[in-house]
């Protein structure tokens, strides 16, 4: 399926964290000055900072989110486990995958926002 990223058209969907929102098509040019590198090596070392860096939140609380809720589930469904050395790894695994998740949709708003510039400067 392909997107059209003009102006006037985005992908609506409030569940999916990798689409971009309509604030960061407004804010095309802001995004595509950034740097990916910096926006992923932010984010690796704290969230937040990442957050502040690219002025954008909400697709990064959806994954967070999500994480929070993939957790509490495990949690939930192995309450009976006697091992809780395996539910601590199970957990750990959730935080790392959602982890990558941030950093790779950072980077992606990056990189999409100057592919969007390169496209209307065309």
């Amino acid at each position: 399926m392909a997107t059209d990223f003009n102006q006037n058209q985005t992908p609506d969907s409030p569940w999916n964290p990798f689409l971009p929102t309509k604030r960061d098509i407004s804010r095309t040019e802001e995004l595509a000055q950034k740097s990916p590198i910096v926006a992923g090596v932010l984010t690796f070392f704290l969230v937040p900072a990442g957050m502040i860096y690219l002025n954008r939140g909400v697709n990064n609380l959806k994954i967070l989110g999500y994480i929070f809720v993939t957790a509490f589930i495990l949690s939930i469904v192995s309450y009976e486990e006697k091992d809780a050395r395996k539910m601590e790894g199970i957990n750990n695994l959730v935080g790392l995958c959602g982890q990558v998740a941030i950093i790779t949709e950072n980077v992606k708003a990056v990189t999409l926002a100057r592919k969007r510039l390169a496209s209307q400067q065309s």
